[in-house]
């Protein structure tokens, strides 16, 4: 994922003659004004004072701190966390699923079901959350199961609507799509060059180490581990071809970082030109 030595030679000096262009007003303060406006596709997003680019969607305070806040502690506790607990505590593959059905889908379907009046209609996303909502509906109406159709509907109400909300995590989404797509015409010639086998798996390992490597703080380099643990576990699960099935559906360059995207998350604490220029 990294680029040849030549081209990484050429952006480090390039990057340190001329910076690449990134937010500006956290340098001056923690404010400043802006103003909701419609894009030409449709999407909210928020013009800041004296930045370059409107920004994709934008922080509603009560939404921030109420029903996603909700949202993301009961994830990280029934999902992750409890998750995590049990692969160290050796607990079989069954025990997990069984916790993962019976405990953690009921109570975090009931969780999204009360959020739908604070959701966003899907003509209002930003681009990148539009193609994910549109993906998982072309895989939802491929589920026969009318619970399980049901479920993962639920289930994309609640992912869009945090990605929708969270740029932080949004943005690494994002950053990720330009590596994580099956379909790229690249990838498909090294696979035919080297004669190996295409897995996803394995090139998600690869990614995700790329990840932790691009995040600054050591707590976010915790989490993505914590994410990548129990990722994997559902990929091992039944779950895996429903997951790999989705992968393949998204169009992942409607989802990549647009120069304005670029813009604002060069401003979090993240490397987002790792790929070409040595932090």
């Amino acid at each position: 994922m990294r680029k040849s030595k030549l081209i990484r030679f050429f952006f480090n000096r390039l990057y340190r003659m001329r910076l690449p262009e990134m937010v500006q007003y956290w340098k001056n303060g923690d404010r400043a004004r802006a103003k909701v406006v419609t894009l030409k596709d449709g999407s909210y997003a928020m013009v800041i004072e004296g930045e370059k680019y409107p920004l994709a969607g934008f922080p509603r305070g009560p939404v921030l701190f109420g029903p996603l806040a909700r949202l993301k502690y009961t994830a990280k506790n029934m999902i992750f966390n409890e998750i995590w607990r049990m692969l160290e505590e050796d607990k079989t593959d069954e025990e997990i699923m069984d916790y993962v059905f019976t405990a953690v889908r009921p109570t975090l379907l009931a969780t999204i079901k009360d959020m739908k009046y604070d959701m966003f209609p899907y003509e209002k996303m930003c681009p990148a959350v539009k193609e994910i909502w549109r993906a998982m509906t072309a895989v939802e109406k491929r589920i026969q199961n009318s619970q399980e159709r049901e479920d993962f509907e639920n289930i994309k109400l609640g992912l869009t609507f945090f990605l929708q909300e969270d740029d932080a995590y949004r943005f690494r989404v994002q950053w990720m799509a330009r590596y994580i797509n099956p379909k790229n015409p690249l990838r498909k010639l090294y696979y035919f060059i080297t004669r190996k086998p295409y897995s996803f798996r394995e090139e998600l390992k690869k990614l995700f180490d790329f990840l932790k490597h691009a995040e600054i703080t050591p707590d976010m380099r915790g989490r993505i581990k914590l994410i990548e643990r129990v990722l994997f576990f559902f990929l091992e699960s039944d779950l895996g071809e429903r997951i790999e099935e989705l992968v393949k559906e998204i169009n992942w360059n409607n989802v990549k970082l647009s120069k304005a995207d670029t813009y604002y998350f060069r401003g979090k604490y993240f490397k987002v030109d790792l790929s070409v220029f040595d932090y």
